[in-house]
């Protein structure tokens, strides 16, 4: 064998080493806090649902929230998303919801889960875009609505709506078809957060 063609192997079966050697997409997994909290990660979606914005009430005995951190942001692998990182005491039973919010109406909304009791901070993302699909983002302010609702009376008992900070992302792609990955999975957030 020439010296060239055992330098090509070498240089090949270096890169398929350093390909393997690659840290896999953290952010692209279920988000552990949220399925702490939720047990489970994978919810119903509605793109541009049409009931209304969800009215939230202030200061719920038994529990705390903090929403302290929404933005528009992406999983490691470069697909946009939207970040949340909250802080929060619950109390068990009631069903989770998403909304995000333009121009006083809902652009999608995630729901599922069942709360558990649970104390301490919460991270996730949603996807915005994913193979070919986006959500429909026009500039502008956003915002999302972070709610636990009481399954058996459609009653809300806690809450909180924060701006989305950041620049709207320039996604492209069609909209987003019922069984789309967009927004339907809890996600975790970025190595950089954790």
């Amino acid at each position: 064998m020439s010296a060239a063609r055992i330098a090509g192997v070498a240089l090949l079966a270096i890169a398929a080493l350093l390909v393997a050697c690659e840290k896999p997409d953290a952010s692209d997994t279920t988000s552990p806090s949220a399925l702490a909290l939720l047990g489970t990660t994978y919810g119903n979606v509605v793109y541009d649902p049409p009931e209304p914005l969800p009215v939230i009430p202030q200061n719920v005995r038994g529990w705390d929230f903090d929403a302290g951190n929404v933005r528009f942001s992406h999983l490691e692998n470069g697909v946009r998303s939207l970040q949340v990182v909250t802080e929060l005491k619950s109390q068990r039973g009631p069903g989770f919801e998403v909304w995000m919010e333009h121009d006083g109406k809902a652009v999608a909304r995630w729901s599922g889960g069942s709360a558990k009791p649970y104390t301490g901070a919460v991270c996730l993302q949603l996807r915005l875009e994913d193979k070919g699909e986006s959500l429909q983002l026009t500039p502008g302010e956003y915002s999302l609505a972070l709610v636990f609702r009481d399954p058996a009376t459609g009653e809300i008992v806690a809450g909180q709506r924060i701006h989305i900070a950041g620049e709207t992302p320039k996604v492209s792609g069609a909209a987003p078809a019922a069984d789309s990955r967009i927004f339907r999975d809890l996600l975790s957030c970025p190595r950089s957060v954790i």
